[in-house]
Order: structure tokens, then sequence, then C-alpha cells
């Protein structure tokens, strides 16, 4: 049946007969009978169009024979209307097959499908029951994640691996964006984000998620409300964008991101469903491929305009400008300030402000920079290092001389701990702090090696101290070399003296009793009774004979 509203209004947007009938599937004849009403009502503007109620618009089109109800079976508006509220609503079609069951009077039908559709959306629209989108070019791109999966398979072992593909649409254009990923996790959700970003070129006003714990958390248990997540908004922020979450279980929020997954699932998903993917990439290249398809294809929306020809038209230029430097992705890390007012990061130290000492901190590392964070406030800011277990240290950091120090590490201290262990681990680590062009660089060395006396002996420490300085003047001092060398001195003192056996030539003078001894075979003592332990066990030497002592 003819849509003589929609036809009116195309005539007065002065579209072109074989236009209209294209989009409507209507007659000329029909166009030009509603060109002659338009101009005999004198209706010149869309508004007045709208206002028409649907009996005037059947009065307008009328042969005169009888009128537009007239032998068909009235619609029991108030009560198709009263099932389609709520969520669980059944579609139109079941409502028109129900009405199809009442009871029709002889010479009386009841209406087509797309009749009976056009009486409930006129009464809906009388009646202001709802209030048409009107999209704005630029403005909101839609988001959300496919729910059918595609895969990767490995062509040896034939081991399959899911891939879940991400969706983005411009509602104003219609314009699609699609890319798998091996998980749905905040670095993939990010990523795709920046990868719909620029394959439009720009950034809209709004971006509309789901409520996914990606895009956003719960405030409270007791509360169903959701804010946004942090890092989602801080990466949004860099794109001077801002997201917009939708509301727990309403889809219609973002209903045209939900069409754009409903095209991405038929023509993408399942169109490459019998095609076998060894590699992400080569599975996100055909997807790119069938994307380009969509969005190039005639006709769209019932116009010879593809998608890209909407976007390119009315869209691009509403879009905001990409910022220069690319999104790269955040990390976040918890830290403590230690007494030489460094930070470690994977065995790598940072500076901060030495005030910061003692303070627990964040640490924000985004790509090759990491910045330090009180308070939600930048104290300090590096490049990464790239040294196992080293520094990375700004001068501006360390205390001025002879300012407060209470609570911090200090040449001074540990100089002062060195002298209760003796002067040769003084000069030890005089000798490791003057090495250093930064001085607290030292301080972390100094404090393991005087661990090393606190675990073993302050005088192993102290000797092995004296070697590794009397030996070379020149040698620099570090933590492991004063543990090897405190490891040697340990071997010295755990030396016993060894068994010289009978047979073994011996220098010099020895007395017939330390002869005896050296002789004495001692291997099997632990298996002797009280016997072997007598005065002539022990000697050898027989009471009265020549040599025993009296």
């Amino acid at each position: 049946m003819t849509d003589y509203r929609q036809l009116m209004l195309l005539l007065i947007e002065k579209r072109s007969y074989r236009e209209i009938a294209t989009r409507l599937g209507c007659s000329q004849r029909t166009i030009a009978k509603v060109r002659r009403v338009l101009d005999e009502q004198q209706l010149v503007g869309s508004e007045q169009v709208a206002a028409l109620a649907l009996e005037e618009i059947d009065g307008l089109f009328s042969d005169g024979r009888k009128s537009a109800a007239d032998g068909f079976v009235p619609v029991d508006i108030d009560k198709v209307v009263q099932s389609r509220l709520g969520r669980k609503k059944p579609p139109l079609k079941v409502l028109w097959a129900k009405y199809l069951q009442t009871d029709a009077p002889a010479g009386v039908r009841h209406y087509g499908y797309e009749r009976f559709c056009q009486i409930i959306a006129e009464y809906v629209r009388v009646r202001d029951l709802t209030a048409p989108i009107k999209h704005v070019p630029g403005h909101t791109m839609q988001v959300d994640w496919a729910g059918t999966r595609m895969q990767i398979i490995d062509p040896i072992s034939r081991a399959t691996t899911p891939v879940s593909v991400f969706v983005a649409s411009l509602p104003y254009s219609g314009l699609v964006f699609a890319y798998g990923y091996l998980d749905e996790k905040q670095p993939a959700w990010h990523d795709a984000h920046r990868r719909a970003f620029e394959y439009v070129n720009g950034v809209t006003l709004l971006v509309v998620p789901d409520n996914a714990s990606t895009a956003s958390n719960q405030i409270s248990k007791a509360s169903r409300a959701r804010d946004v997540n942090g890092s989602y908004a801080e990466f949004l922020e860099h794109y001077r964008t801002a997201a917009v979450p939708t509301r727990s279980a309403a889809p219609r929020d973002k209903g045209n991101v939900e069409a754009g997954v409903k095209v991405v699932t038929n023509w993408v998903i399942h169109y490459l469903n019998d095609q076998v993917f060894a590699s992400l990439d080569d599975l996100n290249g055909a997807v790119a491929e069938r994307v380009e398809w969509i969005n190039r294809r005639i006709p769209f929306r019932g116009e010879q305009r593809s998608r890209m020809d909407w976007f390119e038209e009315a869209e691009r230029t509403g879009l905001l400008e990409l910022p220069a430097q690319r999104w790269e992705p955040v990390v976040w890390r918890k830290a403590k300030v230690h007494r030489d007012w460094h930070v470690q990061i994977d065995t790598i130290k940072y500076s901060v402000p030495y005030e910061f000492a003692g303070l627990n901190v964040d640490v924000r590392i985004v790509g090759e920079q990491l910045d330090v964070l009180a308070d939600g406030a930048v104290i300090a800011t590096h490049q990464r290092g790239s040294h196992r277990n080293g520094y990375v240290t700004d001068a501006e950091h360390a205390p001025a001389y002879l300012e407060e120090t209470a609570g911090l590490w200090t040449r001074a201290y540990f100089l002062r701990q060195a002298a209760k262990v003796g002067p040769g681990t003084v000069a030890a680590l005089t000798r490791l702090l003057d090495g250093k062009k930064i001085e607290a660089q030292g301080f972390r060395s100094c404090m393991n090696i005087l661990d090393l006396g606190k675990r073993g002996s302050r005088q192993q420490l102290e000797r092995a101290c004296k070697q590794l300085t009397d030996n070379d003047a020149h040698r620099q001092i570090s933590y492991t070399a004063v543990k090897h060398a405190l490891a040697v001195v340990r071997a010295e003192q755990d030396e016993r003296p060894q068994i010289i056996r009978s047979g073994a030539r011996t220098t010099g003078t020895e007395s017939p009793h330390s002869r005896r001894i050296a002789g004495r075979d001692t291997s099997g003592a632990h298996l002797a009774g009280p016997g072997a332990f007598s005065l002539e066990a022990l000697t050898g030497i027989q009471p009265g004979a020549e040599g025993a002592d009296v």
C-alpha cells in the first residue's frame, strides 16, 4: 500500500518522479495524482503534511465510493499499544497474526500487514508516544562487540583460537568499522577505538558504548548507577572526546551500532565463515575488504548513494581532528619512595623530589615516558631506563647541602655505620660513593654492603673491604665486588688442617709423641666402643713401656 504521507514529503522536497518511484515502489501515475492534491490543497510545507491525521490523508486520496474504514475489521489499537510496552514485547507481525483471528462479519476484510503497521505508527505519532532520533553529523560514534566470533586455525595443529570482532558506526552516515582481537580486555578496547578514529580520520564529540566493565564501573554495590572507567576516560580525553555509556538493558540507546553489528555479522563474519585464517593479520585483512565493500555498496537508504558518500558529503567536515600524537597504552604501578628518594620499577630506580621520601606514590608509564604522581599531581617525569638495575636520577631532586635531611639516606649516615665495622669498610664505602656522578645512586649499594656484616661477621666484612682497598687503589668498589671478596675470606677461615698419614714424609724435627698421634687411624672411631678412648688406645703406648709418661 502506498505511503501517501511519505510521498507528499518527497514531492515537497522536489525529488524526481523516478527517484520517488524507486524508493516507494509506486507508479508515476500515483505520484502525479499526489502532485495534483498538493496543488489543490495548497500544501507547500512539510509541517502541513506532518500535521495531517491518517483519516484526513485517506479522505484526500479516496475515490468517494466508501470511507477508508468501511469493509475492514477495526484494530484494537489500545490493546496493541499496551502489549508493546515493557521489555518483553512481541513483534508487530505476531500482533497482526492475532488480529487476523478476530471474527469478521460477512463482506468485511482484515487489514494487510503493511496497512496494519501504518495504522499503529500513525496512532503512536499523533499521540507523541515516541520521539524520533535525529542524528547530527560527526556528533556520535556508537561502539560494541559482535556477539558472533570468528576464529584462527593453526595450519599445523589445527587448534582454533576465537576472535572477537569490534564494531563501530556513525549514526548519521551509517559508516561502519570492524576489527578483530584475541580478547575483549582494556588494551584491545582502546586500540579498537584508536583504529576506528583513524579509519574515519577524525574524532566524534561523543562515544556511546554499552555498560561493560571496559567502559564503565558500578559506583557502589547499593546502586545500579555506573561511572565511566578511569582508564577509558583518560584514553578518550587524549582524543578530546567523552563517553556516554548506555543505560542497563537499553540497547535502543545505541540502536545504530546494533544494526551495524547485524550488518557486520551477516556480510563479514558469516560471509567469511568458510575461509581459513592462519593469523590475526590475515583475518583482519579480509575483514577490512568486506567493511570497505559494505561502506561503498549502493543503494543505501533507498538512494543511489553509499554510506561512504553520505560520510564524505556531510559528516567528514563535522569531525574533530586527530591529535598530533597517537595514543599509547598506559600502565599504572604503585610504589614507595625509599630513603634515597628513588622509586624502583622493574629493577630500575627513578628519582623524585626528596620531600616525598617514605610516601606511597602512583607511577604512570605511557610508552617510553614515566610519570610519578602524588595526590594526582605529577612530581617527576623521566624517560624509561634501559639498563637493568640502573638509575635514572634528576640532580634537582636531591636535598640541598646542609638542608634538613631527617629520614633520608646521606653520605654521613653510611660512613658512620661503616665506622662501626672498621676503617677498611669506611674506605670501601667512600670510594664507592666517590665513583658515582650522583652520590645517591650509591646509597642502595652501601646499604647492601653493610647488610653483609649483619648476616655474618663484621670482622670478615672488614677484612674483605680492606683487601679490596689495599690490593688495587684504582678498582671500582661495588656490592658485587665486596660480596665476592667476603666469600673468599670465609672460605679461607673455613679451611681445616689435613691429616698426615703414617707413610707421609715430614720435614723438620718432631717428637715421637706427635708422630704416634699423626699415624693413628681414626676413620672408624665412631663405631668403636668405650675401649677406643682409653689412654693406651689414644697414645698407642702400653703402661710401663719406654717413653710412657708417669
